[in-house]
């Protein structure tokens, strides 16, 4: 009887260590290896991101390199004219006097 005991308890406390090793050389490992999937992913989409910012980058500096973005630029940031031009400046509209009612706290 004791024999079968003992048998039983030597049993179980290999399968115990087999499912301890499965846990710990199986689960923990995958779980890492799920988390570094998806910081890989974020980390492909943020330079997915930074590569198309480049392009707009390069092509708006292609588009500084021509003559007519520079001309436009200058009458727009500048208010540069050609020669034979001449700039006016257009002011808004002055703004309305509100007429403000005469009770608390408007009447101080």
């Amino acid at each position: 009887m004791k024999a079968a005991g003992t048998r039983f308890l030597s049993l179980l406390g290999v399968t115990l260590a087999a499912v301890v090793a499965t846990l710990a050389f199986g689960v923990v490992p995958f779980r890492d290896w799920l988390d570094q999937r998806q910081v890989n992913q974020d980390l492909r989409a943020q330079v997915d991101e930074l590569e198309q910012a480049n392009r707009d980058y390069e092509l708006r500096i292609d588009a500084l390199n021509t003559d007519e973005e520079i001309e436009e630029r200058a009458r727009r940031e500048y208010n540069l004219v050609l020669p034979d031009e001449e700039a006016y400046a257009v002011l808004p509209p002055p703004a309305l006097a509100r007429q403000l009612p005469g009770v608390w706290p408007f009447n101080r």
